[in-house]
């Protein structure tokens, strides 16, 4: 079963692609959060054959969903009424996924980690949600 990994931002999206049966995630890019967004999210849907989005939910440090989870719910809404009927999505509790990413990126400049976390951050809850499943 093919995997997207999505982590959600106000101005970008990251996105990891991944492998049920293989246990295997990868970073993919990240996408400017715009009007575009959801259709090339749907593309890469079909392109690689998704048939399973594992999106991070941003909970509060106490578990609760604050303003930030609604905007990623009505996100997945969207999104959901133009994927096809045969992909899933899930939720994945994203909270410390962008300081783990920071920790990955410890090695390259300001540049470069602005550039990667966004697709790391998606690679962390995919990861995650492999492990956990």
């Amino acid at each position: 079963m093919k995997l997207l990994g999505i982590d959600y931002g106000r101005k970008k999206i990251g996105l990891a692609l991944g492998d049920e049966n293989l246990k295997l995630v990868t970073p993919f890019r990240s996408i400017p959060n715009n009007n575009l967004a959801q259709k090339n999210i749907v593309h890469l849907v079909n392109e690689y054959g998704i048939t399973k989005i594992v999106i991070g939910l941003p909970l509060t440090l106490r578990g609760n969903e604050g303003q930030r989870a609604k905007e990623v719910r009505e996100f997945a809404k969207n999104l959901r009424s133009i994927l096809p009927d045969t992909v899933e999505i899930v939720f994945w509790d994203e909270r410390f996924t962008t300081q783990e990413a920071y920790r990955y990126l410890e090695a390259y400049n300001w540049r470069k980690k602005r550039e990667y976390k966004d697709s790391i951050s998606a690679f962390i809850i995919l990861s995650e949600y492999l492990e956990a499943i």
